[in-house]
Formats: C-alpha cells, sequence, structure tokens
C-alpha cells in the first residue's frame, strides 16, 4: 500500500532532526503517498524521491512535496550523490537478495540509511500495481537482522521496526 504504519513516525523525525543537519541531500525511496517528505520537508531542505509506481505521482502530488521527483527502480539509479536514503515500507518489496545488494552498497558509499519494515505481512498487488506485493512477508524482530546484519535497530514493536546502518550518532 501506498501508507505505512504510523508507529514511530515522530520518534524518527526527532532522531533525524537531533542528529543531523538540516541540509543533508535526503533520498526517499518508494515515498507511495510521501509520507516522509511531508513529515520532513517542513525542517530538512533537501529531499527528493524515487518513486517505481509513475502513477503515484500525481496521485499523491509528489512533485509539491518533494524537490525532485524520479521514476524508476532504485537499483538502477544513482544514489551516491545523498548523504541519507529511506527506505521506508521499502525492503518487503523486493527480493531477499536485491534488497541485501542495495543495502549492502549504500553502505558501502558510506550513506546514511533507515528501513522501516512491517512484520509477517502478505500483501499482494494493491490497485493493479505489482510493485506493492511483499516478497519478504516473513520478516520479524529475528529475521531482519540475520538478513540484513548492517542494520541496528532503532525502534520497533510487535507488528513494525526501524532500523539504520549507523550508530546513534
Amino acid at each position: 500500500m501506498p501508507y505505512s504504519y504510523g508507529y514511530f513516525k515522530q520518534e524518527y523525525f526527532n532522531h533525524l532532526f537531533d542528529n543531523f543537519k538540516i541540509d543533508i541531500e535526503i533520498l526517499d525511496v518508494g515515498p507511495g503517498a510521501g509520507t516522509y517528505g511531508n513529515l520532513l520537508n517542513q525542517d530538512f531542505k533537501f529531499i527528493d524521491c524515487i518513486e517505481i509506481h509513475q502513477p503515484y505521482r500525481s496521485q499523491f502530488l509528489l512533485d509539491r512535496v518533494y524537490r525532485n521527483v524520479f521514476i524508476g527502480n532504485v537499483l538502477e539509479f544513482d544514489y551516491a550523490y545523498y548523504d541519507y536514503i529511506i527506505l521506508g515500507d521499502v525492503l518487503e518489496h523486493m527480493s531477499v537478495d536485491d534488497a541485501q545488494k542495495l543495502l549492502f552498497d549504500i553502505t558501502d558509499k558510506n550513506i546514511y540509511c533507515m528501513a522501516a519494515v512491517p512484520y509477517r505481512m502478505p500483501q499482494g498487488a494493491v490497485g493493479g500495481n505489482v510493485y506493492e506485493t511483499h516478497l519478504q512477508d516473513d520478516l520479524t524482530v529475528e529475521n531482519f537482522t540475520d538478513r540484513y546484519p548492517m542494520m541496528r535497530g532503532l525502534f520497533r514493536n510487535s507488528e513494525y521496526g526501524y532500523y539504520v546502518n549507523y550508530n546513534y550518532l
């Protein structure tokens, strides 16, 4: 779905605001309805997004939320320019191999990254959008860090978790 759980959104904003400069270059991957852009764009200056499902651009008025809206697959996108990458409700839509490659590459490039994921949530195509299918509908607190050892827990409950690839600043 183009929306995510409301869990920990304010806590995540506070974490970013307390630990990062407002002029960092942020890329929001798979913004869907623009949740993170709407949360952050009044305090952080440079937020772009890349969305794989082109209709979301107009449906959710993403051009009003983000500085630049790119349409495409993050796996084929040059994100090396960015200081921070948000993967909010994205990894569950990728195969384990693709998600691992992405996170290892982001980390190898010394880019800060946050991933937020729902736990144990099967989902197929939504509104004809096959990219909404969850390819990792078996994610749990236990297996997330086994699959993605570069990630550390930031916030979580039994349904949803936030992870980062850096030590808390």
